[in-house]
């Protein structure tokens, strides 16, 4: 298969491959697995058999990233967004990001501007993952988070929406949030897949294994009351960010290979889990191979703005794509003629449109000066009509803040309620302000309790605008922090 996309997806000790090549026929969709860890001779070769010339090889990683923010903007400029969303994630975590970091973004267009989800991961940990790919055999051109890369299949994912996708196997557990618009949301807790290993005395989860004694299978599926519990702890986080109910819960990923496992966790949840199903997978393949597909197709659409590849600056990709140059050159040129032609079609309907755009706001502004005669000098009668209508949204603010204030009793309650009981750290003042705010100064030891201090308010599902402010060392020893919050 010359050209294309290929997902390669390495969990449960296979490796898992989707390859897309789009043609003037169709998609065409090949899937291909093997046994084999990530290293080995023989997944190298495996590799090298399904990455055939010109096809670009996509990964995802899906631990827990250093730091996950997702950020707002008042615009949706992508090259605007790529100057700015590296500062904007240090102003909200109160932490500098220095040279050992790697992040990205993937951008989520909204009405009124753009969302950045943002995960951020230790430049060494991203480095030997990068070296354990090239010794399989494969050098990708893009690296991804997992989570993020399941946006390629919102528009395949069966439900009503806002849906929930559950990513599941024997060492992660990851979350994507799709709304009416796509993937708004994601989050990875692999800490509920660890308790799950030592309920049942093991270091590791082997679910074929597990799924062909019954008496292993009976033990694990209880034990998924873990999960079932960061499940329940997520959709309450998610709805309480977007102030939607999640209708649709999907699990995909290698926990499926456990028979009876969605039934188990609708019984847990009280809630319909049901297994995804993607028609170009089919019944069996889709939550096996859904991950590698779903990478594949983030891939093919990484021409769009906001795509988010950790590979995008300093880790350039050694591959044979210099090589195509003599084989591509005549479709090249061929492309290159029908855009000239296209960005012709498209100047000439701009001159038109802002033809049509001079006499619409000239027939504005004799209406505005009809109706507000002080305005008769303006020359942007828009701008007019948004500065009366930012007035009155101002108002209306005011009402709704009297309206939904929180006494200090709530306030102080939300934030004793909030405070994880594994971590020590000492308070030195609260400060409670109009509209549910709060202002916390403490002491703690460690960079690390300070971070799960501020997961920790941030997941309970009682605060909005959590962040962290400054963080110093303290006068006599340990660490000085503030955080400042907004009860809900």
């Amino acid at each position: 298969m010359l050209g294309g996309f290929i997902g390669v997806d390495f969990s449960g000790g296979k490796v898992r491959t989707v390859t897309v090549r789009r043609g003037l026929k169709g998609t065409e969709i090949r899937k291909a697995s093997f046994t084999g860890g990530l290293g080995t001779g023989d997944t190298s070769a495996f590799l090298k058999n399904e990455i055939s010339l010109g096809t670009r090889a996509v990964t995802g990683l899906c631990h827990s990233p250093l730091l996950l923010r997702v950020l707002k903007f008042p615009f949706s400029d992508s090259k605007k967004l790529r100057g700015v969303y590296r500062f904007e994630l240090e102003n909200s975590t109160g932490f500098t990001l220095g040279e050992d970091v790697l992040s990205d973004y993937h951008e989520v267009e909204r009405p009124e501007g753009a969302e950045a989800i943002v995960p951020a991961f230790e430049k060494g940990l991203f480095e030997n993952y990068l070296a354990s790919l090239r010794e399989s055999g494969v050098d990708p051109d893009q690296v991804t988070f997992t989570p993020v890369a399941f946006s390629s299949l919102g528009d395949l994912i069966e439900g009503p929406r806002p849906l929930l996708l559950i990513d599941a196997d024997q060492d992660h557990l990851n979350f994507s949030f799709f709304d009416e618009g796509g993937l708004s949301r994601v989050r990875n807790c692999d800490d509920a897949v660890e308790r799950v290993k030592k309920s049942l005395a093991t270091d590791i989860l082997d679910l074929p294994q597990i799924n062909s004694d019954d008496e292993k299978k009976k033990a694990f599926l209880k034990s998924c009351r873990f999960i079932a519990e960061e499940i329940r702890n997520t959709m309450r986080y998610f709805e309480g960010e977007t102030g939607e109910e999640i209708k649709s819960l999907v699990i995909t990923g290698e926990i499926c290979e456990v028979d009876g496992v969605a039934k188990e966790l609708t019984e847990q949840l009280d809630r319909e889990v049901k297994r995804i199903f993607i028609e170009q997978l089919g019944h069996n393949d889709s939550p096996f191979f859904a991950r590698a597909y779903a990478l594949a197709l983030y891939g093919s659409s990484s021409g769009k703005k906001g795509r988010l590849n950790l590979r995008r600056d300093g880790y350039r990709p050694r591959g044979m794509a210099g090589g195509l140059l003599k084989e591509f050159r005549v479709p090249v040129a061929l492309c290159a003629a029908l855009l000239l032609v296209v960005v012709f079609g498209r100047v000439t309907e701009v001159v038109s449109a802002r033809s049509k755009m001079n006499s619409i706001r000239s027939e504005m502004e004799m209406d505005l000066r009809k109706e507000f005669p002080e305005a008769a000098g303006t020359q942007d009668p828009v701008a007019f009509y948004r500065g009366k209508l930012e007035v009155i949204n101002r108002k209306l603010d005011i009402l709704k803040q009297v309206r939904g204030g929180h006494s200090p009793l709530e306030v102080l309650t939300a934030v004793s309620a909030a405070v994880p009981e594994s971590v020590s750290f000492s308070v030195d003042e609260i400060r409670i302000e109009d509209g549910g705010k709060a202002k916390i100064w403490g002491r703690s030891d460690s960079y690390e309790e300070i971070a799960s201090i501020e997961k920790a308010f941030s997941e309970s599902g009682s605060f909005t605008q959590v962040k962290m402010g400054q963080v110093g060392k303290a006068v006599n020893s340990g660490l000085k922090f503030e955080m400042s919050m907004v009860v809900r």
